[in-house]
């Protein structure tokens, strides 16, 4: 999970994405779930981790 900036809703990432390299802000499949239906949190355009999740 990359941080929300200012103005910009935080970004979920795939744990291996290659715009967000950090060795923190893993979180587990079931938050992850849980991350995407918040207002404030965005999946990743270019790594989609929301194509590996089930809809909610």
């Amino acid at each position: 999970m990359q941080p929300q900036r200012s103005h910009e809703a935080a970004l979920l990432h795939r744990g291996d994405c290659s715009l967000y390299k950090s060795a923190v802000g893993f979180i587990s499949y079931e938050d992850a779930v849980i991350a995407l239906d918040e207002p404030d949190v965005e999946p990743c355009q270019i790594c989609m981790p929301e194509s590996g999740l089930p809809p909610t």
